[in-house]
C-alpha cells in the first residue's frame, strides 16, 4: 500500500479515520490524499431549478478549501507525504472516482453510525463506496460515543 484515498467531511468519524490512516501511513510508509467534497446548493424557482449565482458557489469552494487546510493543519503530518483534494460533486460517486483515476491502493474512511430511520433516509456514503470502490475500503468506526 503506497497510496491512501482519505475522505473528508469533516465530522468526528472522519478524523478518526484520518488518524487511522495516518498510523497506516507511518508504518507502511505510504502517501495520504485527503478529499473533501463539497455540494453546490441548488436554488429553485417556481419554473424549475437553477444554480446559485457564479460568486457564491465560489464561496462555497473556497470556504471547503479553507476548512479542508484547518483539518489537515491539525494532524500530526510530520514525516509524512500527503496531498490535500477539493471537488465538487456526489461524495461516494466523487471518492469512487478519485480512487479509480488516481491509481489508490487504499480507501480509508469514516462511518457516522447511523441506523434504523436516518441510515433509511440519509444513507450511507460508506456504505456506497464499499460497494463501488475498485479498491479495498476500511470503514472506521466512531468511538464510543458515536
Amino acid at each position: 500500500i503506497e497510496k491512501i484515498l482519505v475522505p473528508v467531511d469533516f465530522s468526528e468519524g472522519s478524523t478518526e479515520a484520518a488518524r487511522y490512516a495516518l498510523s497506516l501511513a507511518r508504518r507502511l510508509g505510504a502517501e495520504l490524499h485527503f478529499l473533501h467534497i463539497y455540494g453546490v446548493p441548488v436554488i429553485s424557482a417556481p419554473d424549475g431549478g437553477f444554480m446559485m449565482p457564479p460568486e457564491m458557489v465560489a464561496r462555497v469552494a473556497s470556504d471547503a478549501q479553507d476548512g479542508l487546510k484547518r483539518f489537515v493543519e491539525s494532524l500530526p503530518l510530520e514525516g509524512i507525504e500527503w496531498k490535500r483534494i477539493v471537488a465538487d460533486g456526489a461524495a461516494h460517486q466523487e471518492i469512487v472516482r478519485r480512487a479509480k483515476e488516481g491509481e489508490f491502493d487504499l480507501i480509508v474512511m469514516g462511518t457516522h453510525g447511523r441506523t434504523g430511520l436516518k441510515h433509511f433516509l440519509i444513507g450511507s456514503t460508506a456504505e456506497r463506496v464499499v460497494r463501488l470502490s475498485p479498491v479495498p475500503v476500511l470503514t472506521v468506526p466512531m468511538g464510543d460515543e458515536g
